[in-house]
C-alpha cells in the first residue's frame, strides 16, 4: 500500500449529458435525456442534472421518462464528441501525472507520486488539473486525492455531483465508515440484497465483520469486500485506456484430452469466470478471443468479435462455442485452453426489440446465479456441462486475472489468481 496519498480519481458526472451542455451552454438548465429515439424499447442512457432533480435516471424506459416530464428534451448520443472529449481530460492530466488511467466515461485515474517538487502539493496540483480541464473542456469533474484508488473513488461518489476531497493518509477507515455500503466498489444489486438482509448500511459495518462471518455472508469474496470496507487496496494505477486491458484465463489439463464434453466444459468453465470478472468491474466485451495449444505444441486461434456488448454468461458461452469451432482444425489432443476478452467498456446496454420493459428473464437468471456465486464461491453454481472438466484440470490450471500488464481490477482492489470453478 502506498504511504502517502497521491492517487487522484477525476469523475465527470453523467459524462454524456455534461458534454451535451458543454457544447451548447443553452442546455445547462434544462431537463433532457440521452438516448436512441428510434429505437422501440428505448432506454435513457444519461441525464442531465435537472432531468435528475425531476426524477429520471439512467436506464428507465424513454416512454416513462417522456411521461413524467412533458416536453422532455431527448438528445441522440455522440460517442465522437464523447471520445474527444475523453481524450482531452487525458491530454491534459497527463502534463502533470506520469501515471493516467483512462477508464471513459469520464473516468481517470492519476498517480502523482513524484511529482510535488514539479507541480507542489498533490492537493493543489489536483485542483489545477480540475481547473484546466474546466477551462478547455467546459466540465467539472469530481475531484478526490487519497492514498489508493477505492478510496479515492468512494470519496468521488460521496461528493458527486461536484466538490474536492482530500483524505490524508491514515484517515481511510476514519472516512469510510460512515459512508453508505453501496457506495462502495463491488456493492451491485446483489451484494446490497444480502447487506440489506443482514442490516449492514455503513461501510463501517461491513468493516467490522470476521472473517467467518464475511465468508458465510459473501462466499470466497467476502474477505476482499471486507477488507475494501477497511480501504485495503493493492491495485495501482494501469497506464492507458480499457482498450488496452483485458480479462484473461487460462487452464492447463493434467493430461492431454481429446474428449469434446471434457473440452466444452472447460471452455464453459473459463467463460463463466471470466464472465463473472467483468460483471463485478461492471464492464463489457466487444471481443473474445480463443487459444487451443495441442499436447504437439501447435496452436489454434480465433476471435469473436460482436457490435451488441457481451456481459452475460450465456453471450460469452456462446461465442467461446463459436470461436473454439475456428480455432480446434486438428484432431489432436488438447494440452490448454486460453480466453480473453477485450475491447472493454463500461457496460451499458438498451433491451432487445419485444423484450419486456425491465431486466429480462436471462438478465435476471444472471443475477441470481452472481448472486450465489458471489455469496459461496464461484464453485455454487455453474453449468452441468463444466463439470466434465473435473478432475482433468491440473494444479497448474489457475484463472490467472490480467488486464494489460498491471491486471484486472474487479472492484475490490484484488489481483492475482483464482481457482478455476471445475468443482462443485
Amino acid at each position: 500500500m502506498k504511504t502517502a496519498a497521491s492517487v487522484v480519481h477525476l469523475n465527470v458526472i453523467d459524462f454524456p449529458a455534461s458534454v451535451a451542455v458543454a457544447a451548447d451552454r443553452s442546455l445547462a438548465d434544462r431537463a433532457f435525456v440521452v438516448a436512441l429515439a428510434s429505437s422501440a424499447r428505448a432506454v435513457v442512457l444519461d441525464v442531465s442534472r435537472r432531468a435528475r432533480e425531476e426524477g429520471l435516471a439512467a436506464g428507465m424506459p424513454l416512454a416513462a421518462a417522456e411521461r413524467r416530464v412533458k416536453g422532455l428534451l431527448v438528445l441522440p448520443p455522440d460517442p465522437r464528441a464523447c471520445e474527444r472529449t475523453n481524450a482531452l481530460m487525458e491530454s491534459i492530466a497527463a502534463r502533470f501525472a506520469p501515471l493516467v488511467q483512462n477508464d471513459s466515461g469520464g473516468h481517470l485515474y492519476l498517480d502523482l507520486a513524484g511529482t510535488s517538487r514539479l507541480f507542489g502539493p498533490h492537493v493543489d496540483c489536483a485542483v489545477r488539473i480540475r481547473n484546466e480541464i474546466l477551462e478547455a473542456a467546459g466540465l467539472e469533474p469530481t475531484v478526490a486525492l487519497a492514498r489508493n484508488r477505492l478510496v479515492a473513488k468512494v470519496a468521488t461518489r460521496s461528493i458527486r455531483p461536484a466538490g474536492i476531497a482530500y483524505i490524508r493518509e491514515g484517515d481511510e477507515a476514519a472516512f469510510l465508515a460512515p459512508q453508505d455500503a453501496f457506495l462502495l466498489p463491488g456493492v451491485g444489486p446483489a451484494v446490497a440484497r444480502v447487506l440489506s438482509v443482514a442490516g449492514l448500511r455503513e461501510i463501517g459495518e461491513l468493516a467490522l465483520l470476521s472473517d467467518e462471518e464475511a465468508r458465510a455472508l459473501f462466499g470466497k469474496r467476502g474477505c476482499a469486500l471486507r477488507d475494501a470496507a477497511r480501504g485495503i487496496d493493492e491495485s495501482s494505477v494501469a497506464p492507458g485506456g480499457l482498450d488496452g486491458r483485458l480479462v484473461r484465463r487460462r487452464l492447463d489439463f493434467s493430461a492431454d484430452v481429446l474428449d469434446e464434453s471434457v473440452i466444452r466444459g472447460a471452455i464453459v468453465a473459463l467463460a463463466e469466470d471470466a464472465g463473472l470478472e467483468l460483471r463485478l468491474s461492471r464492464l463489457a466485451a466487444s471481443r473474445l478471443g480463443l487459444s487451443v495449444s495441442y499436447a504437439d505444441g501447435a496452436r489454434g486461434e480465433a476471435e469473436e468479435r460482436s457490435r451488441r456488448p457481451l456481459v452475460l454468461d450465456a453471450e460469452l458461452i456462446a461465442a467461446a462455442d463459436r470461436a473454439y469451432s475456428r480455432a480446434a482444425f486438428r484432431r489432436v489432443r488438447v494440452r490448454s485452453l486460453s480466453l480473453a476478452l477485450s475491447g472493454l467498456a463500461p457496460a451499458r446496454r438498451e433491451p432487445d426489440l419485444f423484450i419486456p420493459e425491465g431486466p429480462s428473464r436471462l438478465e435476471r437468471l444472471q443475477d441470481a446465479v452472481d448472486a450465489s456465486r458471489r455469496r459461496f464461491g464461484p464453485a455454487a453454481v455453474t453449468r452441468a456441462v463444466a463439470l466434465a472438466a473435473a478432475g482433468v484440470a491440473g494444479a497448474a490450471g489457475a484463472a490467472a486475472k490480467e488486464a494489460g500488464a498491471a491486471g484486472a481490477n474487479t472492484g475490490f482492489g484484488a489481483a492475482g489468481s483464482a481457482a478455476l470453478p471445475l468443482h462443485a
